[in-house]
């Protein structure tokens, strides 16, 4: 996949390589693209309708191994930003840097400023929302100075975001203080909850490392076994858009049950239309952390 994606990026610069120069577009807004959900529900909240906003990733699909095509590339090539994570969630990002090198496309890594843990690779920053407010600033900045005329309106947004930002922070804090230390840990699909664990005093026992995607030895599978009959574990949580196969192995050897813990790194088209967004997943994710833990 890496050596097909490389491939059509050489054939793509080779067609835009002499100028680089940018597809008219109709809207006198700036273009924004953002490198997956999360980001681009960031970027709306701020933006409002000011700005054109485009994620990048499709709907429903898992982003840690996903890469652009050249069509992907093509469209990019019209932005005025990229706002990206970094920290590894975008195995892509330099390769794209590298190939737009010649364009006007601006590229924001939003994870400035984040304090980022340095015992693992975890990217999702984004988890913890005092991370995420930090990542909404990054763009507020980005925005007021691409666009100066909209300045107070993008403010006036952030400031009204960072509000609701405190409040599922607190809601979180309030809500998980009174869990007994010994029923601190949740057993998980993947290591992707380390920010979310250390905001609230919690540890994460994940199947898979920080990719979702594989499956873990016969060794590992009875590690867990053990670990979630010892624990006395009662619930296993699992991703909707990666597949529960090995979780659901796991709750059928346990007697344990499943529940969703949505990293909010992408949407279903349902949940999209529905008008889910981070505030709305994560009131959810506290909902079901209440239920395993309580």
């Amino acid at each position: 996949m890496k050596k097909i994606f490389s491939a059509l990026l050489l054939v793509f610069v080779s067609l835009i390589s002499s100028s680089c120069a940018k597809t008219a577009i109709s809207s006198d807004k700036p273009q924004i693209y953002t490198s997956f959900y999360a980001i681009y529900d960031f970027t709306k909240e701020i933006a409002g309708d000011k700005a054109d906003v485009y994620n990048m990733v499709p709907s429903g699909t898992e982003p840690h191994d996903w890469e652009p095509t050249a069509q992907d590339m093509a469209k990019l090539n019209n932005a005025d930003i990229l706002f990206y994570n970094g920290l590894g969630m975008e195995s892509w990002i330099d390769k794209v840097m590298s190939s737009l090198s010649g364009s006007n496309v601006k590229f924001d890594c939003i994870s400035d400023n984040v304090p980022v843990k340095s015992e693992n690779n975890d990217p999702h920053i984004w988890l913890d929302p005092q991370n995420a407010k930090i990542m909404c600033k990054n763009i507020l900045d980005t925005l007021c100075e691409i666009d100066p005329d909209n300045k107070a309106l993008y403010e006036a947004n952030y400031n009204n975001y960072a509000v609701q930002l405190d409040s599922i922070d607190k809601t979180f804090t309030d809500s998980l203080e009174a869990v007994p230390e010994n029923n601190r840990k949740i057993v998980v699909s993947h290591e992707a909850y380390s920010y979310l664990c250390d905001a609230y005093g919690l540890t994460q026992v994940p199947i898979e490392g920080i990719s979702a995607e594989g499956e873990p030895s016969p060794d590992k599978m009875m590690e867990l076994i053990n670990y979630i009959k010892d624990n006395n574990i009662k619930y296993i949580f699992f991703e909707e858009l990666v597949s529960p196969k090995t979780a659901q192995t796991l709750a059928d050897e346990t007697e344990a049950q499943l529940l969703p813990l949505n990293p909010f790194e992408g949407l279903t088209d349902e949940e999209i239309s529905a008008g889910e967004n981070y505030i709305s997943v994560m009131s959810e994710n506290l909902k079901n952390l209440k239920e395993a833990l309580g």
